[in-house]
Order: structure tokens, then sequence, then C-alpha cells
């Protein structure tokens, strides 16, 4: 069971930051911003929030908290620090050596819409993904569709919608604020 919560997050963070505008959105962030997201899906409910913890002209560290309920039983997954080099531009997959793990990615499409989260109007820049692997034997395919915001905090990630053989989890913005 954890391990499908922990994928189905790994897999959110991911995707978002790799679809990411070009500029990489961690450079206007400041130590303590931070951002949390609500995820729902068949059988599954979460939340995570993306703290800085540090920054300096070169580099910034961020942790990943997370809490999730699958199928009734409550988990709180370790927390998660993960560090983007600024003087580059923001590739998850350069991150965490995707590239090396065999997983394929393909963008789908792309567009501008207005998103409606809680009381706020987002203008948004939203990216189709496909990414496909193969772990012992199976062959696993994921759609992404993702939006983006330069209002939004820490990634810019303002919704997410996750396929996985033929079930959807969705993550979406409920905050965001600086300590």
């Amino acid at each position: 069971m954890r391990s499908i919560a922990a994928a189905a997050l790994l897999g959110c963070l991911v995707s978002a930051a790799h679809a990411a505008d070009e500029e990489n959105p961690f450079k206007k962030a400041k130590v303590g911003d931070w951002v949390e997201y609500k995820m729902t899906g068949s059988g599954i409910e979460g939340k995570t929030k993306m703290t800085i913890v540090t920054k300096d002209d070169k580099e910034v560290t961020y942790e990943i908290a997370a809490t999730f309920s699958f199928m009734g039983k409550e988990m709180t997954a370790p927390i998660q620090k993960q560090t983007v080099d600024l003087t580059k531009s923001y590739d998850a997959t350069a991150v965490l050596n995707m590239q090396t793990k065999g997983v394929k990615f393909e963008n789908l499409g792309e567009g501008k819409e207005k998103l409606k989260i809680g009381e706020k109007e987002y203008d948004t820049k939203w990216t189709k993904t496909k990414t496909t692997t193969t772990v012992g034997g199976m062959t696993i395919v994921n759609e992404f569709k993702m939006w983006f915001s330069k209002d939004v905090p820490v990634s810019g990630l303002v919704k997410m919608e996750t396929t996985t053989a033929g079930t959807t989890t969705k993550v979406e913005l409920v905050g965001s604020g600086s300590k």
C-alpha cells in the first residue's frame, strides 16, 4: 500500500517539475516559501507540502512532507529533501536520473487556460505528457495533464491529473505562503 501511494506522490512531483516553464521556477523561491496540495483518487486521499529550507545563489533545497490514506489506512511518508541547481534550467529527468531508469517522456500537447481554485483564479499554461517504462517485465504507461502558473510559489504547479491503467488521480493546490 505504502509503495503505491509513494509512487503516486513521486510521479506527481517528478512530472510537475519536468513540465515546468523553461525558466527554473525555483529561482524566485525564498526560504520558508511553501505550497500545499491535496491528492484524490480511487481509494486514496492525501496532502503534500513542499517547503523551501535553504537557498543561495547556486541552489535551493526543499522538503516534501506527505500524509495519505489508502483504502482507509492513514500513513505518513518519510520527509524527503531535493536540491535544485539554480545555475541551470530545471529538468527533473536530470535531477532524478530518470533517463537511466528507462523512462520515456512524450509531449502530447499544451495550451493556456484559466483555472479557479478555491476563491482565486489563475492564468495557467497546461501540458499533457505521457511516460512509458518497463518494470519487472510489465510496461507501465502514465498520462499527466499539468497546469502551471507563475503566481504559484515553489514549483508553479496549480493542478495535475494522472491516469494509469484507467485510474485517475488528481492533485490540486490548496494553499501557499511563506513562514
